[in-house]
């Protein structure tokens, strides 16, 4: 298996740099501290990619709240349990995903599967679940089950592709499915993390299909990595130093990957990664110091990403950066 590009990342102490592209002049443009919006302490389940970005959140009453860190936009919804993910429909909605199917007007669908999915991902009316090794295609409309798989370990990650899905499975490292809509197995599983300590993060798929997968290789030493496949090949692998073991989510947007390198001697930084040619670059500083980060997405050359900066008293923030 080809690798056509290997970089690694110097740990840049600057929060920010200057002159040259333009990716390295991003500022952090507004900031909304989730525990004020909604008056309580919250846990962030998930954040949606869209336009723009959705956040679910609960607190520690159990309540749960949608939040659009970009307007500021707050609104209450049926409790969410741990464990669920937040998709969003076609028609603009989000689909709080757990044991059930909530939309926010507090209508409820059961759905197959015991607990909340280990992934989920929204086609048209077709929601896909994984439960662990268990892959099932369910009409989003009505909840009911139709096709099933299943997968060689357990399914951390599903991504929409242009002709099917992508799944990431964690099995003695990180391996990546292609999957058709009707979720049969095409080729073979790709390696992309093949060592065994590999821990898989994330997954994204561009609009020309190249599949982004980010996953931690060394916790211990603060490590990870990001890896492209095109067609079934890895094509580039740019491993990652600075980020501890909060997450390592990354979103994209055209060419560039995004994601927050922080750890305890490293300052919080929003980072870009070019997919084409694994070039990285720092591209605006979140805190002044270390920070805890998790959610990310982006938008049309925004970038939203929910975490928090180490200090006496940290509040759960959401950075809106362009």
């Amino acid at each position: 298996m080809s690798r056509a590009a290997v970089t690694a990342l110097a740990v840049l102490l600057a929060a920010g740099c200057t002159g040259g592209d333009a990716r390295e002049r991003l500022q952090v443009q507004r900031t909304v501290d989730l525990d004020a919006a909604v008056g309580t302490d919250v846990t962030v389940l998930d954040l949606a990619p869209g336009s723009p970005p959705v956040a679910l959140v609960r607190g520690g009453d159990g309540g749960s709240w949608l939040v659009t860190p970009t307007t500021g936009v707050v609104q209450e919804v049926p409790a969410a349990e741990p464990g669920s993910e937040l998709v969003i429909a076609d028609d603009g909605m989000p689909l709080v995903v757990g044991t059930v199917l909530t939309r926010p007007d507090g209508t409820v669908l059961p759905l197959p599967g015991t607990g909340p999915p280990s992934a989920a991902v929204l086609d048209g009316d077709t929601l896909y679940l994984a439960h662990d090794e268990q892959l099932t295609a369910v009409d989003a409309r009505t909840g009911e089950a139709g096709t099933t798989a299943t997968a060689p370990g357990r399914v951390t990650h599903l991504a929409r592709t242009p002709d099917g899905l992508a799944a990431l499975v964690h099995r003695d490292g990180v391996e990546l499915l292609r999957l058709t809509p009707d979720l049969r197995h095409v080729g073979d599983p790709v390696a992309v993390v093949p060592e065994e300590v590999g821990t898989p993060t994330d997954l994204q798929v561009t609009a020309d299909g190249t599949v982004v997968v980010t996953a931690y290789t060394n916790e211990a030493q603060d490590a990870g990595r990001l890896v492209t496949v095109v067609d079934g090949v890895v094509r580039t692998q740019v491993d990652l130093e600075g980020t501890d073991d909060t997450a390592l989510d990354v979103a994209v947007d055209g060419d560039l990957a995004y994601l927050v390198l922080s750890a305890s001697y490293h300052p919080a930084e929003l980072t870009a990664v070019d997919l084409a040619t694994g070039e990285v670059t720092t591209v605006a500083g979140l805190c002044g110091g270390a920070g805890a980060f998790g959610a990310i997405a982006a938008d049309g050359g925004t970038v939203t990403v929910v975490g928090s900066c180490l200090g006496a008293h940290p509040a759960t923030t959401a950075f809106v950066i362009g």
